[in-house]
């Protein structure tokens, strides 16, 4: 697993016993230190890994993932990133449950608009989500990828202004980048595989 240095991420994930919440207390697997308008919070750090090909963008990471020090471990993400990778993001075990490691293998990061934890996007105020857009275009600008994968519809809204639909959205971002966005978690079984469909054809 090799991630780009010139980003303030770490390579690998740590590794302690203590819970991470509590001050001085030692990390675990991704988790990171940060501030989010002025305040200190526990969240999961931005993974970009060397000749990156493909980012998946999120919202912002939820207390459960933040806890586990992975992404995506609440059922929802789960079922979103396991659609992923069948659809040939990147190859993933059957019994596997953390997906960084076999994402970075395949030149795909993670990001998320707010770094802030939240049970909900209706926990979010109006400057999170204009500071977290704002970030995000500019560290997708600075480390521009081929492939954006938003995992549900705020990330399309954050670099287009406006949510799209499922699927390859028409236009691409400044720096050309594609953006595909996820069909829902809970969309009916034709639609949605129609929807992956796009993805996987694309990655052949």
């Amino acid at each position: 697993m090799t991630v780009d240095q010139s980003l303030p991420v770490a390579a690998a994930p740590t590794s302690g016993t203590a819970p991470a919440g509590e001050p001085g207390a030692a990390l675990v697997g991704y988790q990171e230190r940060a501030e989010w308008l002025g305040e200190p919070i526990l969240t999961l750090r931005d993974l970009w890994p060397q000749d990156a090909r493909a980012m998946i963008v999120g919202l912002n990471p939820s207390p459960v993932s933040v806890a586990a020090g992975h992404y995506y471990q609440g059922p929802v993400g789960q079922r979103q990133l396991r659609s992923l990778a069948e659809a040939g993001l990147f190859t993933l075990a059957q019994d596997q449950h953390a997906f960084e490691e076999a994402a970075l293998a395949a030149g795909v990061g993670f990001t998320d608009i707010v770094k802030k934890p939240t049970v909900g996007e209706k926990d979010l105020t109006a400057e999170d989500l204009r500071v977290g857009r704002e970030q995000l275009r500019a560290k997708l600008d600075a480390h521009p990828v081929d492939l954006i994968v938003c995992v549900f519809r705020h990330p399309v809204e954050a670099l287009l202004g406006h949510p799209g639909r499922p699927g390859f959205q028409e236009e691409r971002t400044a720096s050309g980048a594609r953006i595909f966005r996820m069909p829902g978690p809970f969309a009916a079984t034709r639609p949605r595989q129609a929807v992956l469909a796009q993805l996987r054809d694309a990655l052949a």
